[in-house]
């Protein structure tokens, strides 16, 4: 894990430094790097500037508390993260402490709770990832099989922090949904052809872009709520600028149900899924940018 972590983290354009070990005596934890030029983004996930990255290795004898306290005593002052890639024979909140010394342990849900982050936000790519984006002459060529297919996250967080939700204590979940392809005609002062993506993910959201990942992601799965015979004629209908002569006015254009052409695939939506400061359960759908409170969300 050493090594891959380091690879991780460089991937995730975070600079290591691993020319200028500490001195320390022979131990059961042993240092893999220190971090440098950590991004807000990084920083939010739990690294710090200019922290040491140590690792447990792998084994069958778990990790205990007179390993940690005897590494501890020997440690130099700063901040510390221990990647734990052996089970603990205690509980994480009863790690030792030590003035000057600030120390952060992680298991590995931890370290799959960081990578899953930088997969879906598109920092960090494990697979050899090929996005397709998606237009009327590809639809068919890229829609092939039964699916589903993985979208792309929109990697837009805005609305994540304008509700002051913490993306860092969320979990990367997918959400298995549909996305509909529906085209037919908006009737007003003049008949037009439209052509629109919608996600059926807790809702109904039209999706102006749409990609999709060659591979899927390594994330658990939960089921969204998904909407049976959804009704295309209100969402889509709008109002447009129309020109008559003396300057464009706006006019309501409906979208003609009876015109609809509805293709319909089943797609997984990258997601994260925290809890507010209130004890409620939200999700992010990361390709609508929309969250969602209360979702009757089911693990599969």
């Amino acid at each position: 894990m050493g090594l891959a972590m380091v690879e991780i983290l460089e991937k995730l354009g975070v600079n290591i430094d691993i020319s200028s070990p500490p001195i320390m005596p022979p131990n059961l934890i042993n240092w893999i790097g220190r971090v440098y030029d950590v991004s807000p983004r990084e920083a939010s996930l739990g690294l710090i500037e200019g922290m040491d990255i140590w690792t447990s290795g792998k084994g069958f004898a778990p990790l205990d508390l007179a390993s940690i306290e005897s590494w501890m005593f020997d440690v130099p002052r700063g901040n510390h993260l221990v990647i734990a890639e052996r089970r603990l024979s205690f509980e994480n909140k009863n790690l030792p402490t030590r003035d000057a010394r600030t120390l952060i342990l992680w298991e590995l849900d931890d370290v799959a709770s960081f990578v899953g982050h930088a997969i879906i936000d598109g920092r960090l790519t494990l697979v050899n990832e090929k996005t397709e984006k998606i237009d009327k002459e590809s639809t068919d060529e890229i829609f092939t099989g039964s699916g589903p297919f993985t979208l792309k996250s929109g990697n837009d967080f805005k609305n994540i922090e304008d509700a002051g939700l913490e993306v860092s204590s969320s979990k990367p979940i997918l959400l298995e949904a549909q996305l509909h392809n529906v085209r037919g005609k908006l009737s007003g002062p003049e008949i037009i052809d439209v052509e629109n993506w919608v996600l059926n993910c807790n809702g109904l959201f039209v999706i102006k872009e749409v990609s999709v990942l060659e591979k899927s992601l390594f994330l658990n799965k939960e089921q969204a709520i998904v909407i049976d015979c959804p009704n295309f004629a209100e969402l889509l209908s709008e109002r447009r600028p129309h020109s008559e002569g003396m300057g464009d006015l706006l006019h309501w254009y409906r979208f003609e149900e009876e015109s609809q052409i509805v293709e319909t695939y089943n797609v997984l939506v990258p997601a994260y899924k925290g809890i507010d400061a209130l004890g409620r359960t939200w999700i992010f759908d990361s390709v609508s940018n929309n969250i969602h409170t209360h979702q009757n969300t089911k693990a599969s």
